[in-house]
């Protein structure tokens, strides 16, 4: 039976990495004990190094050579992710941008136009202009993403914000679309020959101290429950948060994003955000959309955390994709198998869905740490079965989770079906629904192109 190969897989899932876990928390937080500081879980000394390997984040020096030996030798499966990134039209040394504005804010209103993708592309640009750079070494495509770094840096002046009265989805634009200029400026400040120099440098930093920062900061110090987004918006913003403190060289903001994923009263923290015995995850009674992008966004952040452990190995705690039992392992293939079909192309909808939603496990809970929200839209509800809504539609993020758990780890079981994801969307493109299968991921929510980045032989 499907049902119980998928309960039994999950149980794999938890033993097959032979590295150090960490322990789950059984407390419950009383009511009215809100402060992070005050709750009690264990801790997990973890000895830090006084300093930063760079290039990081998502990109190594390693990574910069595999991607100029894919793109001179062909080298497939790769060398597809390549092609498309290189058709992008956002990775054209002649992008024409949008900006640079001197606000940019989540939301619209009478005075307020929605500028959300002319910046989201414009950030996006940058980027994939900065792994064009790195590719290639033509010059073109560095001077593209130092135009974009050196005209944001020079006009954003306040923090982002939100345009609407209420809400936080300034939140998700600093997650989601600012961390695209983020990965950029780190790549670009240490590509030889890229035109970066210290100014350029020390302003972009400056830009996310005033802009990106104190979003986010502001965010993590909510702690009235009702006040709380749920966990997509914690997960998207500690993602963000690490990379820039990565950038900055900040070791007590990294500090921070680790204790808040590990350990914080936060619903984009681990656990909160999966459930360690079925692997699903808030989104998951919410919608697919949401819960595919919780996978990828989880992955993206487990990706960075892991490159740091790699030159820490003596930290096994900064090991996300072990973290809790494997608690990424077992939402990762949760997930996929909710969205697979039995012998089915992605292009269609032939086949029959390998569990149908009445059989898949599902543990009702809250969507919203101790809130009594009811509203879908901010997937508070309270469901008894994963919800169907946008199921099937693959989005890109797979290749980080499958390429982990089988060619780096090198683990035998617990990804069947996110392998089988992984086949189906390879090669990945972008994030903003440029797939050569019509995903949407709604509006760049990861940086995507992982047949590229993350594929290994």
């Amino acid at each position: 039976m499907k049902i119980d190969y998928i309960k039994n897989q999950i149980k794999v899932a938890g033993m097959v990495i032979a590295c150090t876990s960490l322990c789950s928390c059984n407390s419950e937080i009383e009511d009215g004990t809100t402060d992070i500081d005050s709750w009690p879980l264990p801790r997990i000394e973890v000895t830090y190094p006084t300093e930063f390997e760079h290039p990081g984040v998502v990109f190594t020096v390693e990574d910069i050579e595999r991607f100029r030996k894919i793109a001179t030798q062909q080298i497939q499966p790769q060398y597809a992710g390549y092609e498309l990134l290189s058709a992008d039209k956002l990775s054209q040394s002649t992008y024409i941008m949008n900006g640079p504005y001197d606000e940019i804010y989540a939301g619209e209103d009478a005075s307020h136009p929605n500028i959300m993708n002319q910046f989201g592309n414009d950030f996006a640009a940058a980027c994939q202009n900065a792994i064009m750079f790195a590719a290639t070494q033509q010059k073109g495509y560095a001077d593209k993403s130092m135009e974009i770094i050196r005209g944001y840096s020079a006009s954003l002046k306040k923090p982002v914000y939100s345009a609407r009265q209420a809400g936080l989805d300034h939140v998700l634009m600093v997650g989601n679309l600012c961390i695209k200029l983020v990965y950029a400026v780190e790549l670009m400040r240490y590509l030889d020959g890229s035109g970066m120099t210290n100014e350029d440098f020390q302003g972009a930093c400056d830009m996310f101290k005033r802009c990106f920062i104190p979003v986010l900061d502001d965010f993590f110090s909510i702690i009235e429950p009702k006040n709380k987004a749920v966990g997509n918006f914690g997960v998207s913003a500690i993602n963000c948060y690490m990379a820039m403190a990565i950038v900055l060289d900040d070791m007590e903001m990294y500090k921070k994003a680790i204790d808040i994923y590990l350990y914080g009263y936060e619903n984009g923290s681990i656990r909160y955000y999966i459930d360690g015995e079925t692997g699903q995850c808030q989104e998951s009674g919410r919608d697919q959309g949401h819960a595919m992008m919780s996978v990828a966004v989880t992955a993206n952040l487990c990706q960075m955390a892991y490159t740091f452990y790699q030159c820490n190995p003596t930290t096994p705690q900064l090991d996300f994709f072990a973290a809790d039992n494997n608690a990424m392992m077992k939402m990762g293939e949760y997930t996929a198998l909710f969205n697979l079909r039995d012998g089915a192309d992605q292009k269609n909808a032939n086949g029959a869905w390998l569990l149908t939603k009445q059989q898949m496990p599902f543990n009702p809970y809250k969507y919203c740490i101790d809130c009594a929200c009811s509203d879908k839209n901010h997937g508070t509800t309270h469901t008894s079965v994963a919800d169907d809504t946008g199921r099937g539609s693959l989005r890109p993020g797979w290749e980080i989770y499958y390429n982990h758990y089988a060619k780096i780890k090198k683990v035998s079981s617990g990804y069947k079906y996110a392998k089988q994801a992984a086949d189906k969307m390879r090669p990945e493109a972008g994030a903003d629904g440029s797939s050569r299968y019509g995903t949407n991921s709604g509006a760049f929510d990861q940086l995507g192109w992982g047949t590229l980045m993350l594929y290994r032989e």
